[in-house]
């Protein structure tokens, strides 16, 4: 079936939306239960994706590849050099120049999914960009050391709300994030992926943020990510705690939305906008 005959293909019994064929290869167990899950509750999403029967030329239209799986790099390009190759979409990333491999994050991969499925079918399968080059499009999941991508900040705080609502203020500077509870988390995420900033909350279980940011700031690979602190703690004596820990900014709940966006931009050398005031709960 072509990819022609697919778009018109609708999504079984009173589902009109153009169907598309996913073939995963080498993705692990807990990851094809998260593919599977997503793309089945995925009802309102502009199209449909199923999983592809076989995976054999012409029997899917798209190519998912666990990068970080053994010989993964060696099938994409393989996929890519096939005649009429189908879209590649490459899962994680490896042989990072800094790091080595990376692993695949959870939620990273689940957020992201739909999205890159999206933009495959609207930027190459419908046309609405130029063809692919002759060895197949490459879109990635998970990033890679050369991709263009924006600023990203890893937020560390062990309350959901704090995180979305931060996360949200960066997002209108322009600044992708990712957040997790935990200090264990983020030296995890922090081992595995790229980020500009390091946002970090004092009061946490097992591990406060001092000691996390001494953590951040004592590993090579990563001493020279800005770690900056956030939180109701003002006392001259925590603010010396955060400075001998390494921070490189501390900002204290609430923070005027003009200083957050000073210390960002200040970090990321870039000049900040004028802006209102966010109050983050404690």
């Amino acid at each position: 079936m072509t990819l022609a005959a697919n778009r018109a293909l609708g999504g079984g019994a009173g589902d009109a939306r153009p169907q598309f064929r996913v073939a995963i290869f080498g993705l692990g167990h807990k990851f094809q239960r998260l593919l599977e899950i997503v793309l089945r509750h995925a009802r309102h999403n502009q199209y449909r994706y199923v999983l592809a029967e076989a995976r054999g030329p012409g029997e899917y239209d798209i190519a998912l590849v666990d990068m970080t799986a053994e010989g993964g790099p060696e099938v994409a390009s393989t996929l890519r050099r096939m005649p009429q190759a189908s879209p590649v979409v490459k899962v994680g990333r490896r042989d990072d120049a800094v790091r080595g491999r990376d692993d695949l994050l959870q939620s990273t991969f689940t957020m992201n999914l739909l999205k890159t499925l999206n933009q495959v079918v609207e930027d190459i399968l419908l046309g609405r960009s130029q063809a692919p080059a002759a060895d197949g499009a490459s879109m990635v999941i998970d990033g890679e050391p050369d991709s263009p991508r924006g600023p990203r900040a890893l937020l560390v705080d062990d309350s959901p709300t704090v995180r979305r609502q931060l996360a949200v203020a960066l997002q209108r500077m322009g600044v992708g994030s990712e957040g997790v509870g935990s200090a264990a988390e983020a030296l995890e995420a922090l081992a595995t992926r790229r980020y500009e900033l390091v946002f970090v909350d004092v009061i946490m279980p097992e591990m406060d943020g001092y000691q996390l940011t001494r953590a951040i700031k004592r590993d090579p690979a990563m001493r020279r990510t800005p770690v900056i602190i956030l939180t109701s703690r003002s006392s001259p004596f925590d603010l010396a705690r955060g400075a001998l820990a390494g921070c490189n900014s501390y900002l204290v709940k609430p923070v005027a939305l003009q200083s957050l966006r000073d210390t960002v931009f200040r970090h990321l050398r870039k000049p900040a906008a004028a802006g209102g005031r966010l109050r983050v709960s404690p």
